[in-house]
């Protein structure tokens, strides 16, 4: 019995995957900047195509709209956060220079039999933690310094590429045909199609858990008393569009006004309320319902991710329950169908 051809899509989407890494390889800046810049555009396309049902509202209207008002946020985001960190960076700076870094104990503990020891212990704690925040600052000054040129060259390429790739989304649906052999075309645009549906749905489960994240470092940081906490919440909300960053971008603000209004105790608090949000996304959020929206085990969520972002750093994070899918959804379609005809 004569055995049946080996579908040509097989090959070319490896092709096309293997293109994608290799590109990356010689110019991950770039490429980065563009995933970023595609993940964006998927981003507009969410309030875009809830305004697209209104009657009156054209859908290129839709994407103008829903465009203009994701990069306002983004602006007003970026525009807020460098007085803030700027502003209370420089109010610590005077105080510690001024006074030193002292940790204040609460009253209670001065009447305790060995305050004295309790307070040399405090004192030395305080000294340390200064001299890692010191450390720690000339060592981010001196990385954000290196990383300016390619971080000005991204940041264009991903404005760029979100603006561009969100009108030029339907063009590429509309051409699809043109990359895939004939024979076995309208099987691998239906598997492309799916596999869209799928980063549609990763997109909105992003979205959900970006707004419990905001929620929850919002909330958490008007509790322990830090000032701009609804600031706060609505930087990790917008920041953690990409998965896990929304708490790491809060970090700086957040230590900076924990340390120049509370000290040491604000420092203990605001370490408290972003432990809290990244455990609950990394252990309960992300893999709840990324899993249950594109059918994956959480922990295999949890070790693609951290397997893809150690590979492709922040693209990677970003890209690798997409990556997971395409792979799992590709060996289904194709690697197994290979075995078949074997």
């Amino acid at each position: 019995m004569p055995k049946k051809a080996i579908d040509p899509a097989t090959w070319t989407f490896l092709l096309y995957f293997g293109i994608i890494i290799l590109l990356y390889i010689l110019s991950p800046v770039i490429v980065s900047a563009l995933m970023l810049g595609l993940y964006l555009s998927m981003i507009i396309m969410v309030p875009a195509r809830l305004l697209a049902k209104i009657k009156f509202i054209h859908r290129k209207a839709a994407v103008i709209i829903s465009s203009i008002l994701i990069f306002a946020l983004l602006a007003i985001t970026v525009v807020q956060i460098f007085p803030i960190v700027f502003d209370e960076g420089k109010k610590l700076f005077n105080a510690i220079t001024a006074e030193g870094f002292n940790l204040t104990l609460p009253v209670f503990f001065e009447n305790m039999k060995y305050s004295d020891t309790i307070h040399q212990l405090v004192d030395m704690l305080g000294t340390r933690i200064f001299n890692a925040f010191s450390s720690a600052g000339i060592s981010l000054l001196n990385n954000l310094i290196k990383v300016i040129p390619d971080a000005l060259t991204a940041s264009i390429v991903f404005i760029i590429a979100a603006s561009y790739l969100t009108v030029l989304i339907p063009v590429i649906k509309t051409n699809l045909w043109r990359f895939f052999p004939a024979s076995t075309r309208d099987k691998a645009i239906g598997f492309v199609e799916d596999y869209y549906t799928s980063l549609k749905s990763f997109i909105n489960g992003q979205m959900l858990i970006a707004a419990c994240v905001g929620l929850i470092v919002g909330v958490g940081m008007k509790i322990a008393g830090i000032p701009y906490s609804l600031f706060l919440g609505f930087l990790s909300f917008v920041t953690n569009f990409i998965p896990y960053f929304g708490i790491i971008t809060a970090a700086v603000p957040s230590i900076f006004l924990g340390l120049s209004h509370y000290g040491g105790w604000g420092l203990l608090r605001v370490a408290i309320v972003l432990m809290l949000g990244n455990q609950i996304e990394v252990w309960l959020l992300s893999p709840r319902i990324q899993g249950d929206r594109m059918e994956l085990n959480w922990f295999v969520i949890l070790l693609g991710i951290l397997l893809f972002g150690g590979i492709f750093g922040i693209a990677g994070v970003l890209f690798a329950v997409p990556i997971m899918v395409f792979i799992r959804n590709y060996w289904m379609e194709y690697v197994e169908e290979f075995y078949k005809i074997r």
